[in-house]
Parts: structure tokens; sequence; C-alpha cells
């Protein structure tokens, strides 16, 4: 499994969730490059639970929110993000899982 949340990478592996965050390179001269990212390990996770917990926490550690209203409004922000990404990703699994059905009936 592979999928793109706010910026952010999450594949899985047999026990875990892994989770990249997509950064832009920068050049010799200090300047960012146009259009050339990598990725920067955040962690791995047990559970989509704890990934979407880590997801919020890394965009609220460095936000520059300064009362508690911009904190909450951070936070419907990504959750509404995060919910998102992740309804995207299970119609993608669903697409997939028809195409693999429908494949097997026409053999």
């Amino acid at each position: 499994m592979k999928f793109k949340i706010a910026g952010y990478q999450v594949t899985t592996d047999p026990l875990n969730y892994k989770v990249e965050k997509e950064i832009q390179k920068i050049g010799d001269d200090g300047q960012p490059l146009q259009g050339q990212f990598t990725m920067r390990f955040v962690g791995y996770y047990s559970n989509m639970e704890r990934v979407c917990e880590a997801l919020l926490e890394h965009e609220l550690k460095p936000s520059d929110a300064e009362n508690l209203a911009e904190i909450v409004e951070l936070i419907i922000r990504s959750k509404r993000e995060i919910i998102a990404a992740v309804r995207e990703w299970g119609k993608s699994i669903e697409k997939a899982q028809d195409t693999e059905e429908t494949g097997v009936l026409a053999d």
C-alpha cells in the first residue's frame, strides 16, 4: 500500500506503516531546486490511528500558532486533509479489488 497525505507519503510493509515527508531539494547555493523533491523519514507506526496522530503532531509542532483558536483551526484543517486522503485511498483499494474480481470472472 502507498498513498499521500498533505505532503507526506505512507507506505506499508508486513508489520508497519512507514511515514515520510516530501521536502524540496536545496542546491549548493542554498536555494530551493524547483520541482525537485526528496523524502525524509518520519517514523514507523503500528496502525493507521498512530499514523494519523503522528501526521497531526508533525503539522502542529512547527506551526506558528499563537493562541488556542489558531491551534484548533490547524487541527481541524489537518484532520480534514487526513480524512480526505484516507477516503481516497479507500476508494482506490475498492477499485483495485473490483478490477481483480472482474478479471477473475472474465477468465
